[in-house]
């Protein structure tokens, strides 16, 4: 039976969450859907529903977002997220059916790329997307993570309530957004569903503190059953926030061990400590996942530590919005064109997306046949499209 695709409304909300709880295995509450709604953009979301009685059997949705590019270049983006499809109705090629209309609107609307955080990590290259960053989670063992005695204290830390937090943290993540790759803005919407801490999603843990810097913010929950301090948000737009902050949740005494599920590979943290060693990585992961849908205007809004002058052979076998373009660009500014020349590299758009962001080097890609490049091309491409910081998108939507 042809299902209906259609463009959700508000008063589909109740209706989504149970679709959505069904395919994640959550059961939303009112009070969860009350929450939700605010950050709901109804326009946003694609729903497959039986012609018979309506009902949902596939949905994708998304979020408008800014996302922070390597070298501080800002664009608009949208952030896909409840995407999923009934396992009554799987293998009829609903989700590809869904995500075709939703990202052809987008690239209709001028959207340059969009972006996603993946349940599983085998679903969206086939859509173009490609793996942007990478999530680390980590644990500590408090008692034996000393500082260097040489490492920077600069102390400004100090508690606030949810009232502080709500007027003083937007301005530390926006200032931390604008030197992070992959980073997502928050706008007052998501600071408030943020914030808002309900009961069941503690985990048997405290309600959140929150640590505030002029320059950092942190909040966390501590779970006394297992002597365990979860860092839940943190941002520092300094090195000496970071430091500062991490000092005094290195300092809460009756927690025995802090762990952290958003701390960057590169992360300084381990270095600050005598032993780095105590920085343990508990899971590394694939975080940001990003998909272009304007290769040129992607390719300039972005900047590059050294200069590069490159044609890329581009394929797009989900969407056709590949193509060769010329990539010139440095530190100062960059520009993009479609050409005719001959390629320098050949590659698809979803390992174009994971070479875009720097976290993965064009080396290893094309050690695993994903890129076709000669090895001085590589080298180039390498060393222009490396990022100073890795891509932490900060907001899980």
């Amino acid at each position: 039976m042809k299902l209906e695709i259609r463009r959700a409304v508000a008063d589909d909300l109740p209706a989504l969450a149970v679709a959505d709880g069904r395919a994640f295995g959550l059961h939303y509450s009112s009070t969860d859907i009350d929450d939700f709604r605010p950050i709901f953009e109804p326009n946003r979301f694609l729903l497959a529903c039986e012609p018979e009685d309506g009902a949902i059997v596939g949905v994708t949705g998304s979020y408008t977002f800014d996302l922070t590019l390597p070298g501080g270049g800002v664009l608009p983006t949208q952030g896909v997220t409840w995407v999923s499809v009934a396992t009554t109705h799987r293998w009829r090629g609903v989700a590809a059916e869904l995500l075709s209309r939703q990202h052809r609107e987008f690239a209709e609307e001028g959207v340059a790329l969009s972006v996603l955080t993946a349940s599983e990590g085998g679903i969206y290259g086939r859509f173009g997307y490609g793996a942007a960053g990478r999530e680390r989670s980590v644990k500590i063992d408090r008692r034996l993570a000393r500082f260097r005695a040489d490492a920077p204290d600069p102390g400004g830390v100090r508690f606030a309530t949810t009232d502080e937090v709500r007027a003083k943290a937007p301005d530390v993540h926006r200032r931390w957004a604008a030197r992070t790759p992959g980073a997502v803005s928050r706008d007052d919407r998501w600071w408030d569903y943020s914030l808002a801490d309900r009961a069941d999603y503690r985990d048997g843990g405290s309600a959140l503190f929150h640590l505030v810097h002029p320059d950092g913010y942190a909040s966390y929950r501590v779970h006394h059953d297992d002597h365990l301090c979860r860092v839940v948000d943190f941002f520092a737009a300094t090195d000496e926030a970071h430091a500062a902050l991490w000092r005094a949740l290195l300092g809460i005494d009756l927690a025995r061990f802090i762990t952290a599920d958003a701390c960057p590979v590169d992360d300084p943290l381990p270095f600050l400590l005598e032993d780095p060693r105590q920085v343990r990585t508990t899971e590394l992961k694939d975080g940001l996942w990003a998909r272009l849908l304007d290769v040129p205007a992607v390719l300039a809004a972005r900047r590059y530590p050294v200069e590069i002058d490159a044609v890329l052979e581009v394929a797009d076998a989900f969407l056709g919005l590949g193509g060769r373009f010329r990539l010139r660009g440095g530190p100062d500014g960059a520009s993009c064109e479609p050409v005719a020349s001959a390629p320098d590299g050949w590659l698809s758009i979803g390992t174009l997306a994971s070479l875009a962001f720097g976290t993965h080097r064009g080396h290893t890609l094309a050690r695993s046949g994903m890129l076709e490049a000669a090895a001085p091309v590589l080298r180039r491409l390498d060393a222009a499209f490396a990022a100073d910081q890795e891509v932490r998108h900060g907001t899980h939507f």
